[in-house]
Formats: structure tokens, C-alpha cells, sequence
């Protein structure tokens, strides 16, 4: 399992970031369950759970149940296993631009297709309508580097 830093403060080395345009696009899905049986939050998702509680201040504990980076080339798509068997797919629609933007398509459990641009190392969260057998809902946070996974 991969550390998760921080959901939406993260730093990038400027070369890490300017690979060539075609090269593979580090995507890196973190998968979180939220819940209004406690008030439990794991120190590294504070400010995920602040986000999200602007729209359902009801969900109050927050953990983290697995994070997976995957290295996917512009126009190709991969799939991510989530919880209670669903699973993520996602799509590099385009590679880096001149401002350092990726362009991916996502298809989170429940919900339709979802594509938007996104600058380095900053997670775009999605509340799904998924319910585990316990309650918790499903919260997939997806980023994308343009940077290709060191080995």
C-alpha cells in the first residue's frame, strides 16, 4: 500500500513533472470509506473529510482502505479494484499539455463517465452512491502525474 501523504497538498520535483508529452501518466487511486457510525478520522484524510462533509456533514469517520498507482500511456485505460468487488476504470483521454494539465475520463461505481483536467500531484475526490454491507460509503480519490512510476 502506498502512503498518502496528504490528499490535496502534495509536491513534485519540477523534472518529475515535465516527462515528454506521450510518456505514461502515473495514476494513483486511493479508496476511502466513510461512515456516520463514528468520528473516527485518519490523520492523513483531515483534509478529504473536510471536503466532503461541506456536502454530507453527516459522514463523519473517515479511513483509508487502500491506495494503488498504476503507470498508463495517453489514450490507453486501466482498471482499479475498489471494495465489494467494484472497480474504477480510467482513461488518460489526453496527455500533459503545456501547462502541465492531463486530461482523464473516470467511471466511479454507480455514476457515469466523469472527465476533467488535473495538474500534478492533486487528488480529485468522487462520493459514490456505493454502500458497503456495514454502511460506509465508497469515496474514490484519483490522481494523475505525468510522471512515469520509478521502478
Amino acid at each position: 500500500m502506498l502512503a498518502v501523504a496528504g490528499l490535496f497538498v502534495a509536491v513534485c520535483a519540477p523534472r518529475e513533472c515535465q516527462p515528454a508529452p506521450d510518456q505514461p501518466v502515473r495514476i494513483t487511486v486511493v479508496t476511502v470509506l466513510a461512515t456516520r457510525a463514528n468520528k473516527s478520522v485518519d490523520e492523513r484524510l483531515v483534509e478529504l473529510a473536510k471536503e466532503v462533509q461541506k456536502r454530507d456533514a453527516a459522514l463523519t469517520g473517515f479511513k483509508l482502505h487502500a491506495s494503488e498507482a498504476k503507470s498508463v500511456a495517453p489514450g490507453d485505460s486501466v482498471r482499479f479494484d475498489l471494495v465489494d468487488g467494484k472497480k474504477l476504470e480510467v482513461k488518460v483521454e489526453r496527455p500533459r499539455d503545456e501547462n502541465g494539465r492531463v486530461a482523464l475520463k473516470i467511471r466511479p461505481p454507480g455514476l457515469g463517465e466523469v472527465t476533467y483536467t488535473c495538474t500534478c500531484d492533486r487528488f480529485f475526490p468522487v462520493v459514490t452512491p456505493h454502500r458497503t454491507r456495514d454502511g460506509e460509503t465508497l469515496i474514490v480519490a484519483v490522481m494523475a502525474r505525468p510522471c512515469m512510476l520509478k521502478k
